[in-house]
């Protein structure tokens, strides 16, 4: 080995070394560390809310701007403020659309009809996808009419953008609102001095109190470190992205004063050399060069997602380990390395985790900010190219492009590229087989969402293809040949047209990932609703498979499939009670199963897992779909189980006897899975329970929570249970935050919007799915007044009540700017209740009487003339 030679190899194992350390020290923290507190926003967040809220003084349309320079926290705070309850359940409907520097206007107001119609639980019109502006602003118009509405655009940077829009959101006088984030002043001030909010840097205080939550897994600071953490702090110069980022970079680096003082001398150099950069960008690029330099890769990568892109996790790290990324580490998979990299990357402030309505699905976005400079340094390092719609050529060195807009001229110049990810553009099969034919060293193929349907022959002469993902496209078989693709990791037909697997998919012997599964609105209500690709035999030959995601058996693959021990992964469709003996021996080999679901023929076929004796005991996720006998009594074993989902159980004996017994269980999902007429959470169990689906268990009439049972609860969903008529002690759910009705009876109804209000009140959000109008209403209503907090006298309070509604119902024929003033005024006198305490009940009959009155006049009655 020549001097140099070694001298590179000492300095790799000394990097190796310096990494290792770091991870130790992240596995330590990452346990520890809580989500990071949102500083120095409060009255900014009370303000917002109030100005979107007060639609009974302002009915008009307004129209709020946020400003400030980029990393100061804009999108943060209007999340938080879109997100809370009191927003929420004051509009009708309501979307978040992210604009960018690149858009294109017809897209932009397609996206937010499909939003608007999520929110409200409605189905998505069809077509809306292929309409033009003039029509899908005629459907905009004509859906927002008469609704209360909250629109936010994110991260606006032309006037342009809002004279485009704005015509498709009417101003109906039902007290709507758009909120516009935006780093242009100039633009933000267009809409009204009282109307924009400009945000402030943090103070000292504040941004010391951030830092110390990022850098310290106890959030406060050692005296000896302290006089660098403030100087750390202080050239942040009070942007909270900074302030996140060198926290997350300082939680990495040992709790010294000499380790301390290095970053905080380098900070100050690069603050000093390059000015241009400011502050923040410096800051920025500090974290960027502290990171290990395979890290510096994946973070690089991750700028090739659309700006705001949500990346599920799990996609990013396949992506990662099918580019070469990661390195191997002993005792673990290159995909759980990959995940303690995300871990890394979070902890420092580079990616931000992002909550999932499911819970289950993980996923991470990029800052703008972070985003910005990524491409910045891609471009200049030749890494990466992404082509926005901007340009018609692309920088010929690149080695990692992703296309958005439109497909750009790529030739034979691109030889070298490695990675190739298309976002819902449009690309004729010719352009795709001149892309390919030129592409000799591509690795990542990820064509989900283009317009493709069928996949050229040239495909399979890209012998370094290791992911290939077809997902959502139109794409109808898969070409024989495919076993050509000799280094294929990950294979992904997801919600493809595909319904076969080639022969040739034997021949794949790297592959670790095959997701074949789609499903059939028309089917959903039974187990034909999930369909997939039929798979040759030879599949469970393939021993470095850790996903199949969907397969179905018969009576040769259940006996073959426990050939793949290193499966983490398994969905197993068309069971039998005939293979539950075999299925059950194969799985008992599995002992790195982490995910399995059993998909019985149809709904009625029992499927038979009792002769699992041993299960695998790292198993977290547990889906059975079919009949049980009864709940296998090995369930209580698998202490490790966070989610469970019974579908179709028909089970006489009551589950929750069983399931109480499994401590971190987080999701329970019980459908059809039970006949019996009630259901006890009791106390000291399902303590980290977080979201809870119990739906058409159409015996059901009663639900009891016992109190100090679902501590952590947070959204539950009762679906199709027409008989259940009582839900007793959900008032001891404290930490509820969603909860959502459909197909209950009346009786339940009527009892919450009645005598039993007091004890659904605490919940944020409450919606029930009304079946004429085909989406889901708050049952959140003016007249449902909140007991006070301390209130003695529950009495007079539903007296209070039962005069609100008589108000409601006499008031029923009155409309326009007069009914609003009468709301206001409600208002007015809910405010005095507090001063007026004992005399309430006088003042409200006099205010019913006046209101009576007041109706009367407004028709002409002759009876007011004597008042």
């Amino acid at each position: 080995m020549t001097s140099e030679k070694k001298d590179q190899h000492q300095m790799q194992m000394m990097m190796m070394v310096v990494v290792e350390k770091n991870w130790q020290r992240l596995r330590q923290h990452a346990r520890l560390i809580p989500d990071v507190e949102i500083v120095g926003i409060e009255e900014d967040k009370k303000f917002l809310i109030k100005r979107l809220t007060e639609s009974d003084q302002v009915p008009e349309r307004v129209v709020l701007s946020v400003v400030g320079m980029g990393g100061l926290g804009k999108t943060t705070l209007v999340t938080k403020v879109y997100n809370s309850p009191e927003v929420e359940n004051h509009f009708d409907c309501h979307a978040w659309i992210t604009v960018s520097q690149t858009y294109k206007v017809d897209k932009l107001l397609q996206n937010l009809m499909t939003e608007l119609c999520k929110s409200t639980k409605e189905p998505i019109p069809n077509g809306v996808g292929e309409m033009d502006y003039i029509e899908i602003s005629e459907m905009l118009i004509s859906y927002l009419q008469k609704k209360r509405y909250v629109i936010v655009l994110d991260d606006v940077w032309e006037a342009i953008v809002w004279n485009d829009i704005q015509l498709a959101l009417p101003n109906n006088g039902c007290g709507s609102r758009v909120i516009i984030t935006t780093r242009m002043d100039d633009f933000a001030s267009s809409f009204g001095v009282e109307n924009v909010l400009r945000l402030r840097h943090l103070g000292n205080d504040d941004a010391f109190v951030l830092f110390c939550s990022k850098a310290f897994s106890n959030k406060s600071c050692p005296p000896h470190l302290k006089p660098y953490a403030e100087s750390l702090v202080k050239k942040c110069e009070g942007l909270p992205l900074a302030i996140v980022t060198i926290g997350g970079l300082m939680l990495m680096k040992e709790k010294s004063s000499s380790e301390w003082s290095m970053v905080e001398a380098s900070l100050s150099w690069q603050l000093g050399n390059n000015k241009d950069l400011g502050g923040l960008k410096n800051v920025l690029l500090l974290s960027f060069n502290d990171l290990p330099y395979n890290l510096k890769y994946c973070f690089l990568y991750c700028s090739l997602f659309p700006e705001d892109c949500l990346i599920t996790q799990k996609r990013l790290i396949r992506l990662w380990v099918a580019q070469g990324f990661i390195q191997e580490r002993r005792g673990q998979t290159l995909e759980e390395v990959a995940a303690d990299y995300i871990k890394d990357l979070v902890c420092r402030g580079m990616l931000q985790c992002v909550e999932s309505p499911l819970l289950y699905k993980k996923k991470v976005r990029m800052h703008d900010v972070l985003r910005e400079l990524a491409i910045s340094i891609g471009h200049e390092e030749n890494f990466c190219y992404i082509n926005d719609g901007k340009e018609e050529t692309l920088n010929r060195k690149a080695r990692y492009l992703s296309m958005g807009n439109s497909v750009v001229n790529i030739g034979p110049s691109n030889c070298h590229l490695r990675s190739l990810m298309l976002f819902k553009i449009e690309i004729p099969s010719l352009s795709l087989r001149s892309i390919l034919s030129s592409f000799k060293l591509l690795r990542v193929l990820d064509l989900q969402h283009s317009s493709i349907e069928s996949l050229p022959d040239e495909l399979v002469e890209l012998f370094n293809l290791r992911y290939l993902s077809l997902s959502n496209t139109n794409v109808e078989e898969l070409l024989e040949s495919i076993g050509r693709l000799q280094n294929l990791q990950t294979l992904d037909i997801r919600k493809s047209k595909i319904n076969i697997l080639p022969k040739g998919v034997e021949k794949l012997q790297k592959l670790r990932h095959i997701f074949t599964y789609r499903y059939t609105v028309s089917s959903v209500g039974n187990l034909n609703y999930i369909k997939f690709a039929q798979a040759p035999t030879g599949i469970c030959n393939l021993m470095c498979l850790q996903t199949l995601d969907v397969i179905a058996v018969n009576n040769e693959i259940v006996k073959k499939i426990g050939n793949l021990t290193q499966l983490r992964r398994l969905t197993v469709a068309k069971v039998e009670r005939d293979h539950g003996v075999e299925l059950c021996a194969s799985l008992q080999k599995m002992e790195s199963l982490r995910l399995l679901t059993v998909i019985a023929t149809r709904e009625e076929e029992i499927i038979n897992m009792e002769a699992l004796s041993s299960p695998p005991t790292h198993l977290e996720s547990l889906g059975l779909f079919g009949r049980l006998k009864r709940l296998p009594l090995w369930i209580v074993s698998l202490q490790n189980l966070t989610e469970v989902f019974l579908y179709s159980s028909q089970l006489n004996e009551e589950p929750l006897s069983s399931l109480q017994a499994l401590p971190n269980l987080m999701i329970l999902y019980l459908t059809k899975a039970y006949v019996g007429t009630k259901l006890c959470f009791r106390r000291g169990h399902f303590l980290q329970l977080k979201l809870l689906n119990i739906e058409r268990l159409t015996q059901l009439n009663q639900i009891k929570f016992e109190e100090e049972s679902m501590t952590c609860i947070q959204l539950l969903y009762l679906f199709d249970c027409p008989n259940l008529k009582t839900i007793e002690g959900i008032h001891y759910l404290t930490s509820l935050q969603r909860l959502n009705l459909k197909e209950v009876s009346g009786e339940l109804l009527g009892k919450i919007r009645g005598d039993e209000w007091v004890n659904f009140q605490h919940i944020p959000r409450l919606f029930n799915f009304n079946s004429t109008k085909g989406a889901y209403e708050k049952l959140h209503q003016i007249f449902h007044t909140q007991v006070p907090s301390g209130a003695q006298d529950y009495q007079g309070w539903t007296e209070e009540r039962e005069v609100q509604t008589r108000v409601a119902q006499t008031l029923g024929g009155i409309s326009g700017n007069v009914w609003r003033v009468i709301q206001h005024s409600w208002i007015l006198l809910t405010k005095l209740k507090s001063l007026l305490r004992g005399n309430v009940w006088r003042v409200l009959r006099y205010l019913w009487m006046l209101l009576t009155k007041l109706k009367s006049l407004l028709r002409g009655n002759d009876s007011t003339k004597g008042y």
